[in-house]
């Protein structure tokens, strides 16, 4: 047998975990790494598994002396933090699709429940003193029920959105979906393109975003995506906060009072999530925000970790990696 391939792990906290990979690698492990010995080893990376975001130390000068790279296992679900732009097209890219998908789905439903219940609002009411006796009506009227009355809208079908069908189904809400591709789902109305997008934003009580971020999906609600929108709907995002245009949100949430978002995700700036808005949303009471722990359950059970293992076992065996992303959709 040849000598194992190299593989670089970004973070050492998972060490113990991935043991069945040495049976295919060899494995370093990035942050126990200095600067020298991270120099003298980049020639010889064949692969690399991030395990959050792209690390700093790993510069587009850096990327471009590691010859032998071919692979890079993607922890995330998502890959917008890759680099492309530096790898060239001898470099595969897999995203971890699915490794999240119960986890943030859950927790969708969840944001999804706490808007249409009013659960934050009726919350702050109590502790604050503003509820009253007499409120008791004006505040019950404001709960919505969602079973056999409410459709269910959910932008991007893959992993996470079918989760969130299966959960919205079980809620008894009727599913509609906007996406690339079809689905054998018999009671989900599929729709596509830009046409496609507005009539299920328009025809939607509930929505909740769960797409991949890249060049097509940046920005892709903005002003005529909230204008098609029912004025009292409930706009849930777990993907990725770029697919929202946050000025257009902050205008709609102003002059929309009835309408709800409820976001896990934040900008991004720098490579490091900001938890912030250069608007002041968190002050808005049709408002809910939590600081991206949507896929936190999941990532405890261990299964995500286990998912981009075995991926990146296929390749070190030589067979087709699963959830390959298209470098042009994000260069």
């Amino acid at each position: 047998m040849g000598e194992k391939p190299n593989l670089l792990v970004t973070s050492s906290h998972v060490k113990g975990r991935f043991d069945e990979l040495t049976t295919y690698t060899k494995v370093y492990w990035l942050d126990e790494l200095d600067d020298k010995g991270l120099d003298r080893l980049l020639p010889s990376i064949d692969s690399i598994l991030v395990q959050t975001l792209w690390p700093d130390s790993l510069t587009p000068e850096r990327i471009s002396k590691m010859a032998r790279l071919r692979f890079i296992q993607s922890g995330w679900a998502g890959a917008n933090h890759i680099p492309f732009k530096h790898l060239g097209k001898r470099v595969m890219v897999s995203s971890n699709a699915g490794g999240f998908s119960v986890g943030v789905a859950e927790f969708a439903i969840s944001l999804l429940l706490a808007a249409a219940k009013r659960v934050v609002r009726l919350d702050n009411a109590m502790r604050s003193g503003e509820f009253g006796q007499a409120d008791w009506e004006r505040f019950a009227r404001e709960v919505v029920q969602l079973r056999g009355r409410t459709t269910l809208g959910i932008l991007g079908y893959g992993g996470i959105g079918r989760a969130v069908g299966s959960l919205g189904r079980a809620l008894g809400m009727n599913l509609i979906a906007f996406s690339r591709h079809p689905s054998t789902e018999s009671d989900v109305r599929m729709f596509h393109g830009g046409e496609g997008l507005l009539r299920v934003l328009a025809k939607s009580d509930a929505i909740v975003i769960a797409l991949p971020l890249s060049k097509l999906t940046v920005g892709l609600i903005g002003p005529k995506e909230f204008a098609a929108m029912k004025s009292d709907a409930v706009l849930v995002n777990v993907a990725r906060a770029e697919i929202v245009d946050e000025e257009a949100l902050y205008k709609h949430l102003l002059k929309h009072p009835r309408f709800t978002y409820a976001t896990d995700v934040w900008q991004i700036k720098r490579g490091k999530e900001t938890y912030t808005s250069k608007f002041p949303l968190v002050k808005l009471p049709n408002f809910i925000g939590t600081p991206h722990v949507a896929g936190g359950s999941s990532a405890l059970t261990g299964d995500p970790g286990k998912m981009a293992a075995e991926n990146l076992m296929r390749y070190l065996r030589g067979e087709a990696p699963q959830n390959v992303v298209d470098p042009s959709e994000y260069i």
